[in-house]
C-alpha cells in the first residue's frame, strides 16, 4: 500500500493535478485514495526525501514550489550530463536499443495521446538514453531532471501555456551515427530550445518568480 501511495501521490504531483504551493493533508489523500493514512505518511516522507514535498514548521506540508532559478540550473545540469550520456549510449547500446529511441521519439509527439502522457514520455526518452549509456547513477541523475523538468511542463499546461515537444528524431539520428561531436551538437541545441521555451513562458507569466505562480 505504500509502493501505491508513493506512485500515485508522486504522479498527481508530477502531472501538476496537485499544484506547486499545494497543501499536502494525509487525511484527505487517505480519504481520496481509499486507504489508511499510514502508507500516505510513509509516500509523503518519501517525496519529501527525493525533493517534491516541503516541510513548514508550523504551517504544514506542502507540493514544494517551482523557483525560475531552479529551472535555470536544471537545465544548466542537463547541458552538463545529457550530450555525454548519449555520446556513451552510442557507443555502448545494442542495435536493437538504438532502434528502439526512434519508436519513443514519435510517441512522445502522438497527437493522439495527451498533455500529459506526452510529457512523460518525452521524460522517458530521456531517461531511456542515459539508461542505454550504462551507469546507473546517471541514469537516476536524468531522471530526477527531467521529473521536475515534466512537472513544470505540466504546470505550464495548467497555466493555458502547453508546450509542444518536438520530434527528437534528430538526436536520435545523431546517436545513430556514432559521432560524438555531432551528438554532442545535437544535444546541447535541444536542450537550450527547450530551455528558452520553458524559462520564456514561466519568466514571463510570473513576471520573475514562479512561486506566486504556484501560490
Amino acid at each position: 500500500m505504500a509502493d501505491r501511495a508513493y506512485s500515485r501521490l508522486k504522479r498527481d504531483i508530477v502531472e501538476a493535478r496537485l499544484r506547486p504551493g499545494s497543501v499536502l493533508s494525509d487525511s484527505d489523500i487517505a480519504e481520496q485514495y481509499e486507504m489508511s493514512r499510514t502508507p500516505v505518511r510513509e509516500a509523503i516522507n518519501n517525496l519529501r526525501r527525493e525533493g517534491l514535498v516541503v516541510v513548514l514548521p508550523k504551517r504544514g506540508t506542502f507540493v514544494k514550489s517551482i523557483d525560475f532559478a531552479e529551472i535555470h540550473d536544471l537545465y544548466t545540469l542537463r547541458t552538463l550530463v545529457e550530450p555525454e550520456a548519449a555520446v556513451l549510449a552510442s557507443q555502448r547500446a545494442s542495435s536493437e536499443e538504438l532502434a528502439d529511441l526512434e519508436e519513443l521519439s514519435s510517441q512522445s509527439v502522438d497527437p493522439d495521446a495527451s498533455a500529459p502522457v506526452r510529457n512523460a514520455r518525452n521524460s522517458r526518452l530521456h531517461v531511456r538514453i542515459a539508461e542505454l549509456s550504462g551507469i546507473p547513477l546517471l541514469a537516476r541523475t536524468v531522471q530526477s531532471i527531467h521529473e521536475e523538468i515534466e512537472r513544470c511542463l505540466n504546470l505550464r499546461r495548467e497555466l493555458g501555456r502547453p508546450y509542444s515537444a518536438v520530434n527528437h528524431g534528430r538526436l536520435v539520428d545523431a546517436i545513430m551515427t556514432g559521432e560524438a561531436e555531432v551528438i554532442r551538437k545535437t544535444a546541447l541545441s535541444g536542450i537550450e530550445r527547450a530551455r528558452n521555451h520553458m524559462t520564456d513562458v514561466l519568466f514571463s507569466h510570473s513576471g520573475g518568480s514562479t512561486r506566486d505562480a504556484a501560490s
